[in-house]
Formats: structure tokens, sequence, C-alpha cells
């Protein structure tokens, strides 16, 4: 459950992070030159390392949930041998 949780979480701070990245990125771009590059990394790093941070903590999730679930499998596996 905890896994499930924690990838959660992963997923909605890449989603943010993605979307502040591309905000930040397209920025400079959409309003032709009224906002410079230097103020549009004010967004670009954080959402960069947003978006890093919470794919980390989606593929621990990821990590966990598998591990979980492969525990599951093995268990009754192992109580059917030992009847």
């Amino acid at each position: 459950m905890i896994g499930k949780i924690v990838m959660i979480l992963g997923i909605l701070g890449v989603l943010l992070g993605g979307a502040v990245l591309a905000v930040s990125l397209l920025l400079p771009v959409l309003t032709d030159g009224r906002t410079s590059w230097d103020e549009a990394l004010l967004g670009i790093i954080p959402g960069a390392f947003v978006l890093t941070i919470s794919f980390i903590i989606f593929v621990a999730g990821l990590i966990i949930v598998l591990v979980q679930r492969k525990k599951k499998q093995q268990l009754p596996a192992s109580q059917v041998v030992a009847q």
C-alpha cells in the first residue's frame, strides 16, 4: 500500500515538474523576447529539479510495489511445499 502512495506522489510530482519546466521553456519564445532566458531560468531550474526528484521517487515506489507483489506470489508456494 505504501508503495502505491509513493508511486502516486511521484507521478504527481513528475506532472508538476514537467508542467513548470514546459511553461518556463516556452515563456521566452511565446512572449517574443519580452521575457529573457535569464528570467525563464527562475522556473526552468526548479522545474527540472522537481521533475528529476519526482521521477526518482516514482521509480522507488514502483520498486516497492514490485517487491511486495513478488513476495505475495512466493508466499503461497512456500506454504504448499510445507504441507
